[in-house]
Parts: structure tokens; sequence; C-alpha cells
């Protein structure tokens, strides 16, 4: 995606240059910014162009671009909806260039020309993702897949969960390719915290705790039920520590069995 034409100026305010005459300081407006300045563009034009190559057919308000649009980049690409005071907010779709054929790149909504709010993000071999963004960021909950580069089928991992800053960040469920599956915690794109990892092939889990994407403590556990019979089931425990010791507490509280005092009473 191409970044944020440097035009003139995105509120078309005259640029300058300064030129020192007899020791003078004096600001010097270029004539085709002047004629841009006084031209007070409103409502409907078909065509506006750019010395850069880029052109805008759309709405104007106050000389700005406002309202619906489409602005093509000298490369191509372009970028097809809604404006506001001169940049791209709202609701709108950014294209790329891809031989004869128009591809999306993302389409949903924007803010000050930056992906903000509910969108998708179209990758080139395939990948997506559909979820929240800030200030052009992944961030809030999505879902994103992954291209699977070793398998020779269009084969893809999917993450569904949190993010903050492009990164995996909170809770999430990630599905490998292979059928086997994580859920729980992630931070900074890696598995840290606790977390469930479903082996497929084995038909086992480990459950526990995680650091830097390698479990560290946890409990192994075989003959677990088929993973496409039911939906992964995932008990959130954001202070495992607490709840350790209220199961410890609950068992010293607890009555002991009549099996244990019978025992006890034929060894005496």
């Amino acid at each position: 995606m191409d970044p944020t034409p440097k035009l003139s100026s995105d509120k078309f305010s005259p640029n300058v240059e300064t030129t020192n005459i007899n020791d003078e300081s004096i600001l010097i407006e270029r004539h085709s910014h002047y004629l841009d300045r006084i031209s007070n563009k409103e409502g409907y034009r078909a065509a506006m162009y750019w010395t850069t190559g880029d052109f805008y057919c759309g709405e104007w308000h106050n000389n700005l671009r406002d309202g619906r649009g489409i602005h093509t980049f000298k490369s191509g690409n372009r970028y097809e909806g809604q404006f506001k005071e001169g940049k791209r907010e709202g609701h709108g779709t950014f294209w790329v260039v891809n031989g004869k054929y128009y591809c999306p790149s993302y389409r949903g909504s924007w803010k000050a020309n930056y992906f903000h709010g509910l969108g998708l993000l179209y990758g080139k071999c395939g990948e997506m993702y559909e979820g929240y963004f800030e200030n052009g960021k992944r961030c809030g909950m999505g879902k994103q897949t992954y291209r699977d580069w070793t398998s020779k089928d269009m084969s893809f991992h999917i993450y569904i969960g949190e993010w903050v800053d492009n990164k995996r960040d909170g809770v999430g469920t990630l599905r490998m390719v292979n059928g086997n599956v994580y859920q729980g915690h992630f931070k900074n794109d890696l598995k840290e915290g606790m977390g469930v990892f479903y082996f497929k092939d084995q038909q086992s889990k480990y459950e526990g705790l995680w650091r830097v994407d390698v479990a560290t403590c946890g409990s192994y556990n075989r003959e677990v039920k088929g993973l496409d019979e039911f939906e992964v089931p995932f008990l959130m425990l954001p202070n495992h520590k607490a709840f350790v010791k209220k199961c410890l507490k609950l068992a010293i509280e607890r009555p002991l069995h009549k099996h244990y005092f019978l025992e006890n009473s034929k060894k005496l």
C-alpha cells in the first residue's frame, strides 16, 4: 500500500520558499499553489491533478477532499471511499494494481488516513485479517489466517483472539493446519501465561504455564476426545495462584472419607 502522498499539502495551504534579495527574507508562493488556493473548490469535481502524477475525482468542501471520491496514485493504486477534511476517513477500499487487474488491499473503516475500526486486510498470498484496527495497526479482537508454506496446497493456520500493536496479545485460539490447537494467553506474538495445547495426532493435551512460546510447568494428559467432535473447551484463569490456594483450602476443609478411618483403626 502506498504511503500518504506528499502533495503540495493535504489542506492545500500554499507551500513557500525563502529567497534572500538585498538581504531581506521574502516569502514567495508558487503560482500553481496560488491558483489552487483561490479556486475554492466546492461540491463535485470531475478531476483534480497533482504534479506528482496523482489525480482525484469526487466531492470537495472548503477546498478539501470531503465526501465520497476516488484518489488514484501515480503507481496506479487507488482509494475509493469517504474523505473528511482532505484525509481518508469513514468507509473505503484501497486497491493495488496487479498486472491488468486491481486487487483489494484493505476494505473497512478509516480515520485520518489510517485503518481505524472494523476492517479487512488482505495479504498477497491469500492471507487475511478480519477485525479491529487502531491507528493503522491490528488492535482488539480479530481473526488472522497464516499461509502454511510447508504444504503444497493452499493451507492456512487460523488465529482468533486479541491483538495489541499488530501482535497477538491477550487471550486467543490458534488452530494449526496439522490439527493441533492452542488456547490460552499470548504476549508479544508468543504463547505466554496459562494455556492448553491439544495434540491432534496423539489425542493428548498439555495444560499449564508458558514462557516465551515454551511450555515450562504443567500437566500432560492422554486419551483426549477427538478435537473434531466438539468445541475445544477453555477455562481462563487470570490468577492461577489464587485458584490453587482455593482448591487447597477446600481440600483441607472437606471431611475425610469413612474408608480412611476404617484403615487407620485396623492399623491400631
